[in-house]
């Protein structure tokens, strides 16, 4: 009897072109066997790849490269750079074609420069400088434990304590300055130490005691033959030193250490509450997101960090970075703790490589075209112009019975599939408009006036996809703030699903990307220090440098920009009469208000008010007029709006494999289960965890859980 004719691959169709779905792609077109397994087609609103992260190069205003967001990779993320450094080592670019590396392509930066968010503070910018570490983001480093955290920063703020006031630089300088009752409670913490068998404390002699000698024994104790093992043993350990801690900064800021070492003494600050609240709420044993019900700031109060501390570059510029602003009002800044405390520990403690890296030009070239490429060669069908409308249970509730999709443009004659990319210099990129001459009616200005990725766009035909026909599997890539009408069926079935729709908050965003003629270092009169910062309590708290961009673009010698800056920020929601400033008004007034924040050397000589001639600008406009000339953005689709995580929030996410409906997978920043904060790594751990929920295979997948202590 002859064996019947082999499984046809299963059709997976993919909504929804940023780092989630396509890292899900990417994982799954690796698996050896995938084009026996899966026939893949991603569905795509408008003519280019990259979600929030996307860019494109404008035509009109020689082929510079137009960015929304904000591009900066921390050296944490470990996930998003392992997938840009496999396309890199794929894709092979000739030696001297343009970002033919991954180290071409990304660049490496060791210093932040945080601003203090006080607008009345005249005090430069703190410039925090990490030193780089031998690894690369992407050789798969595990990630620290909790408790391995917390006891990274116990033993730092022990270390620094006798560093902070010159006059009292030791243990035995310090301790008798306590108040008598916690001086008296400290032996007995560690009494009750060595009953728990932690034998870092023996022989200490309160009658006569040699505090610098303690202290240096109990802080070697934490990695010699005697190290505490269990984690009744670690929590043990680590309470004298905490009190030690604790009393030990409190009296040196009494005797003005935080005047003279403002953010050294901030740090131990911070350093000493996270301990103090892993320890008390047993993060060590639950992981962090037991607390992502509170903000961050209110655990970090709660647990006896200073208001100053609270204010500080540090844990504003948090804030700032991940825009975590309710209703993107900047006086109102609230985050889930566990999830933000869970970045930033990983941000400034367990990165590889360099503290962060920013592309050498946008997004879109550097990643997301080689990636395009990269999948296309391998066989995954991509369909732009194709938005989806409404997703449709089947009548038993258990899966997607059928996908309605806008099929947004017709093809010009003698064009069968529409080719999103054009080359600048060599360099394969994605324009910031759709490429027209392969649109039918595309030199008409009624179609170049649509803008084809909002949701509302207009439509030339609706198709339904159907289950078991068009597919046989999902992945949906978009995010909630999109979803209303799309998952709408899915909510009425699934009450999760509404969940889902009505607390998942997002913020709209905006930005100025600036070309001006002097160089960075010109612009700050030295060496540039820094790549990236934050500058809290300003209108576009975030920036970058760009400048490695401008060889890539098609400046002629006369207008060559030395510099090339992207600031962005939150845009609160609308006003009560619905009217918003425009963004182009927002950045004339950062500019008058924070030039020298930035740049030392942008403003007029013996005035604080910045030079406007700096700006380039290839028409010679005068003034604020040249600002025409930048690239001012906001976000307005729904699409493209961020996901903050405020408290209570991740209880209601949806994991990635657990949609309630059997042929339906989710991928995005958006998604539970992973690190619950919107960024690139967020979105890359999501897709990976579809791709194996999907495929089934052990897809390993690099810190996407805490390391807790399971006794």
């Amino acid at each position: 009897m002859s064996a019947g004719p082999p499984p046809r691959p299963r059709k997976l169709a993919v909504f929804g072109g940023g780092l989630g779905s396509l890292s899900a792609v990417f994982a799954l077109t690796e698996l050896p066997d995938w084009r026996e397994r899966y026939d893949i087609t991603v569905y795509q609103i408008g003519w280019r790849l990259g979600g929030k992260a996307r860019s494109g190069r404008n035509l009109r205003a020689h082929a510079r490269s137009e960015a929304l967001g904000h591009h900066v990779w921390f050296g944490w993320y470990d996930n998003a750079f392992a997938l840009a450094r496999r396309v890199y080592a794929e894709t092979r670019r000739a030696p001297g074609a343009p970002l033919a590396t991954f180290k071409e392509a990304f660049k490496p930066c060791d210093t932040l420069l945080l601003g203090t968010g006080d607008r009345s503070s005249r005090a430069p910018p703190w410039k925090m400088h990490l030193p780089r570490a031998d690894n690369l983001p992407g050789d798969g480093a595990p990630q620290p434990s909790v408790w391995h955290f917390a006891q990274t920063l116990l033993l730092w703020a022990i270390d620094c304590i006798p560093r902070l006031h010159p006059q009292f630089a030791t243990w035995s300088a310090i301790v008798p300055r306590w108040p008598d009752s916690s001086r008296a409670l400290w032996p007995a913490l560690m009494r009750r130490a060595s009953g728990q068998g932690v034998r870092a404390y023996d022989g200490f002699d309160p009658q006569s005691p040699d505090y610098d000698a303690l202290l240096r024994r109990a802080a070697a104790a934490a990695h010699d033959e005697d190290a505490p093992q269990t984690s009744r043993q670690r929590r043990a350990w680590a309470q004298p030193l905490t009190h030690c801690g604790e009393h030990s900064l409190r009296t040196l800021v009494g005797l003005g250490a935080r005047d003279s070492h403002p953010q050294f003494t901030t740090m131990v600050d911070l350093a000493l509450a996270i301990v103090r609240g892993i320890l008390h709420d047993g993060l060590d044993r639950a992981g962090f997101s037991a607390i992502d019900d509170q903000d961050l700031r209110d655990w970090l109060r709660r647990h006896g960090a200073a208001e100053a501390s609270l204010a500080s570059s540090v844990v504003v510029g948090l804030y700032a970075d991940h825009m975590s602003y309710e209703s993107g009002d900047v006086a109102r800044p609230v985050a889930a703790a566990g999830a933000m405390l869970r970045a930033a520990l990983r941000r400034y403690l367990a990165f590889s490589g360099a503290l962060y890296y920013t592309p050498a030009a946008g997004l879109g070239e550097v990643l997301f075209a080689p990636l395009y490429r990269l999948l296309r060669d391998r066989g995954v069908a991509f369909r732009f112009f194709h938005k989806l409308k409404r997703l449709c249970p089947a009548p038993d509730g258990a899966t997607v019975s059928a996908a309605i999709v806008g099929r947004q443009i017709e093809l010009a004659p003698g064009v069968e599939e529409y080719e999103p990319l054009l080359k600048v210099k060599g360099l394969p990129c994605w324009p910031s408009r759709p490429l027209y001459s392969q649109i039918v009616l595309g030199d008409d200005p009624v179609i170049q006036a649509i803008d084809f990725e909002a949701t509302e766009s207009p439509e030339v035909e609706e198709v339904a996809l159907r289950a078991g026909v068009d597919f046989d599997d999902i992945i949906l890539a978009i995010p909630p703030p999109a979803l209303g009408g799309v998952a709408r069926e899915l909510a009425a079935r699934d009450p999760r699903w509404g969940e889902l729709l009505d607390r998942t908050h997002s913020i709209a965003a905006m930005g100025a990307q600036l070309w001006l003629s002097p160089t960075w270092a010109q612009l700050l009169g030295a060496p540039a220090p820094a790549g990236a910062g934050e500058l809290p309590g300003t209108e576009l708290p975030r920036w970058f440098n760009l400048s490695t961009a401008a060889p890539y673009e098609g400046w002629p010698r006369e207008h060559w920009p030395g510099a090339i800056a992207s600031l962005s920020g939150p845009r609160p929601d609308r006003a009560a009469d619905g009217s918003r400033e425009p963004v182009r008004d927002i950045a004339e007034t950062w500019l008058k208000s924070h030039p020298r924040a930035l740049w030392p050397e942008a403003t007029l000589a013996g005035a604080d008010e910045f030079n406007w001639e700096l700006l380039l600008d290839p028409q010679g406009r005068a003034g604020e007029h040249r600002l025409a000339a930048q690239h001012c953005w906001s976000t307005q689709n729904a699409s493209d709006r961020q996901i903050v995580t405020l408290p209570g929030d991740p209880r209601h996410r949806l994991a990635a494999g657990d949609s309630g409906f059997r042929n339906l997978w989710l991928a995005g920043d958006w998604v539970g289960g992973g690190i619950e904060l919107a960024c690139a790594e967020g979105a890359v751990i999501t897709g990976l965890q579809a791709a194996r929920a999907l495929s089934g295979e052990a897809i390993v997948i690099h810190g996407e859980r805490d390391g807790v202590d399971l006794e």
